[in-house]
C-alpha cells in the first residue's frame, strides 16, 4: 500500500510504502498525486519512503513505476528514495543513470536529510 505524505511543498510529492505494493496503489495514489502536482508545476520532486513495513512490489507495481517515469520524462527535478532495504538502495543506485532528474538514496534514519536535499 502507498500512503501520501502530507505537509510537503507543492512541488513535492511524497509517498510511503507499506506491505506489498500493487499496480492499483500506483493508479489510485501516486499517479493522481503526480498529475496534480504537475498541473501546478512544470517540474516536481518526489520523496519515496520504503521502510521496514514494506514487503514487496508486485509485477504490476514494477511496471507502473516504470510507466510513471516514462509518462513525464522531463518533469522530475529530484527524487529522494529513503529506505531501510539494501536491495532497494542498490537497485536505485544502479538504475539512477536511467532515471530522469537527480536521484539520491538515503538511509531510513536520514529522512530529514532527504527533505532538506529536495528543498535545496
Amino acid at each position: 500500500m502507498l500512503e501520501l505524505i502530507d505537509n510537503l511543498p507543492g512541488d513535492t510529492v511524497g509517498v510511503s510504502a507499506h506491505g506489498e505494493l500493487t499496480a492499483e496503489d500506483y493508479r489510485k495514489v501516486l499517479v493522481p498525486a503526480i498529475e496534480g502536482a504537475l498541473s501546478q508545476h512544470e517540474r516536481i520532486n518526489v520523496l519515496y519512503e520504503i521502510g521496514p513495513t514494506f514487503d514487496a512490489f508486485s509485477a504490476g507495481a514494477m511496471l507502473q513505476d516504470t510507466l510513471v517515469g516514462l509518462r513525464h520524462p522531463l518533469s522530475w527535478k529530484r527524487i529522494a528514495v529513503v529506505t531501510s532495504h539494501d536491495w532497494i538502495s542498490n537497485t536505485v543506485q544502479q538504475a539512477s543513470a536511467l532515471i530522469p532528474g537527480e536521484v539520491k538514496v538515503f538511509e531510513w534514519a536520514e529522512q530529514k536529510d532527504a527533505l532538506s536535499w529536495l528543498a535545496s
